[in-house]
């Protein structure tokens, strides 16, 4: 009897020890599944690669199972076939074509034009912010954009994918795969990092001179940054960029917060790449710290510096000195027809960034003959067809975007006038954030290559007209 307990007892254990392996994996299998999913969700609009800023629940096994559910894959192939024989949907290149359109309208912010494209269901999960929010997040790290690495297609279960990879400084990139469904609406966008191949010649892409600007004793140090072609035929002198800060004790980098971010670098490494020069220098306060507790005013901490760097750039043979232009930035661009009255027979337009329309003047008890008035009514009143191009972020701080309006009704039926408002972008052109103020400065940025893009195009523009 003890025997036939003792085989019946083994005989459970045995039993019960199959099931718990069994039991085990099941679960790890299970779990395996799910980690899967999870990782394929983690990249859906906007999640970088470590998997924060999320936005949006759109995923491609939400795309399969909602709209392939039950139906037979080789159903579907020639269903597509059918559709693109009949010219209702678009082929790979046209896709890819059109997804590179995208991607390009994303850079420069112009988002609204993708979602035009949107399907409904696209639209109810996301809006236009919640991209820009998605690629800044991606994108606000990796330096300055350098253009379109490569576009690649793919199909999958019904879908067209097209991945367009970004290049950045530093062989850092960017890819935004775009989801078209069987009708070539876009049902899906995703944004992720990557690293790129050592790019071709890219140390030749600019070169940057050591520069003097003005006279003893007050000499500043400058940078002359000039493009350099990858055409030996292109022999075209550049037409050059002046880039004044709005604060007196600005380096030449112009750099800002406690992330050092550097607004007046990043202008004149992205105008170079767009084959525009650049000077940029020292403000009085900042090579000459002993100034800023003088009794000299903006004749002697900005006038006299700016118009001394317009005298040097058009005696600088490597430029077109018939295509000079100043870009000031806040409250230097208030006093931009203080510096154009004085120098404008040697400048062929001026960019004004985050600047409200002011009349100042200025009179030091020291020297009453020192005296400076400034009206932006002159670009009106003496200078109506001098060109003019007027940025501004909507998440200005320091100027808020009512001064924007200002300068647009001011100048109603003026010529030669560009004006662009950002959406996300703050007063350097960084991202802004959600209750913008000094806060953003101390977040890592860089100036968004779009504006950049805009200004070049405007400047290579207004020079080939005049």
């Amino acid at each position: 009897m003890k025997r036939y307990l003792l085989i019946a007892a083994v005989l459970f254990a045995a039993v019960f020890t199959i099931w718990l392996m069994v039991d085990h994996w099941q679960t790890s299998q299970l779990e395996a599944v799910e980690t899967e999913e999870a990782e394929e969700d983690r990249f859906v609009m906007g999640l970088s690669a470590s998997g924060e800023a999320a936005t949006g629940d759109f995923s491609s096994a939400d795309a399969v199972e909602t709209h392939s559910s039950g139906i037979d894959e080789a159903v579907q192939e020639k269903e597509a076939e059918a559709l693109v024989a009949s010219g209702e949907v678009l082929t790979f290149s046209d896709l890819e074509k059109r997804a590179k359109e995208y991607a390009e309208n994303i850079v420069k912010g112009f988002t609204s034009k993708v979602m035009e494209d949107a399907t409904d269901e696209l639209t109810a999960q996301t809006d236009e912010q919640t991209i820009e929010l998605s690629y800044e997040s991606v994108t606000s790290d990796l330096g300055t954009y350098l253009g379109i690495e490569s576009v690649s297609s793919v199909a999958k279960n019904g879908y067209d994918e097209v991945t367009v990879t970004l290049r950045y400084e530093g062989n850092e990139g960017a890819t935004i795969r775009f989801i078209f469904d069987a009708k070539s609406k876009l049902a899906g966008i995703w944004f992720d990092n990557t690293r790129l191949a050592t790019a071709p010649d890219k140390g030749s892409r600019y070169e940057e001179t050591d520069i003097k600007i003005g006279r003893p004793p007050y000499v500043l140090d400058g940078l002359l940054t000039l493009p350099v072609s990858d055409d030996p035929d292109k022999k075209d002198k550049p037409p050059l960029v002046i880039l004044i800060s709005d604060l007196d004790d600005a380096d030449m980098d112009g750099t800002i917060g406690g992330a050092s971010n550097k607004p007046l670098m990043d202008m004149a490494h992205g105008l170079a790449l767009h084959g525009i020069a650049s000077i940029r220098y020292n403000r009085r306060h900042y090579q000459y710290p002993e100034t800023a507790y003088s009794e000299t005013g903006i004749r002697e901490t900005l006038l006299k510096d700016a118009w001394a760097t317009i005298d040097s750039a058009n005696y600088m043979g490597k430029i077109d000195t018939d295509a000079v232009f100043v870009l000031a930035w806040g409250r230097s661009a208030e006093y931009l027809s203080s510096i154009m009255d004085k120098r404008i027979q040697r400048l062929c337009g001026a960019i004004v960034i985050g600047a409200k329309p002011m009349k100042h003047e200025e009179m030091p008890y020291s020297d009453e003959t020192l005296k400076t008035s400034s009206d932006a009514k002159y670009f009106m009143d003496k200078e109506s067809t001098f060109p003019l191009m007027f940025l501004q972020g909507d998440r200005e701080f320091e100027t808020p975007v009512n001064y924007f309006d200002k300068w647009q009704s001011m100048f109603t039926g003026r010529a030669h006038t560009a004006y662009h408002l950002y959406k996300t972008l703050g007063h350097y052109m960084f991202p802004g954030g959600v209750e913008p103020g000094l806060a953003d400065y101390d977040v890592k940025s860089n100036v968004n290559s779009g504006v950049i893009a805009d200004i070049a195009d405007w400047c290579a523009d207004v020079a080939m007209r005049d």
